[in-house]
């Protein structure tokens, strides 16, 4: 489940961790906030906010599905920001329910990193 409004993310990972009582054995969350700076060649630049694209809805049902596959998840929800998001707004949130704390790790690390290719 992918959300564009934050308020229905949280609403629908409060309805899902009742419904998974028992079945799952964590849920992990993410949540990213857009920084007064940009790192490039390593080094700190400042920075007036970030632009992010309608389309990444789209690519996050991919990478979402890849990633309820190969870690044999229960269920992820995401909400993500587009538009020009100022310093200190929300850019996403990602919930992952998993078996295993261990599963939902390593696949909240995969979905960052295939998400952060479209930022």
């Amino acid at each position: 489940m992918i959300f564009r409004n934050y308020e229905e993310y949280f609403q629908e990972l409060k309805k899902i961790t009742q419904e998974y009582k028992g079945k799952m054995g964590c849920i992990v969350e993410f949540n990213g906030f857009v920084r007064e700076y940009d790192l490039k060649e390593g080094k700190k630049v400042p920075a007036v906010g970030l632009k992010i694209e309608e389309m990444i809805l789209e690519k996050l049902q991919d990478i979402r599905e890849k990633a309820i596959k190969n870690y044999e998840l229960i269920e992820v929800v995401i909400y993500h920001n587009v538009g020009f998001l100022g310093i200190g707004e929300r850019i996403a949130s990602i919930a992952i329910l998993a078996k295993h704390r261990w599963e939902a790790f390593e696949a909240i690390k995969f979905i960052i990193e295939e998400m952060k290719k479209y930022h």
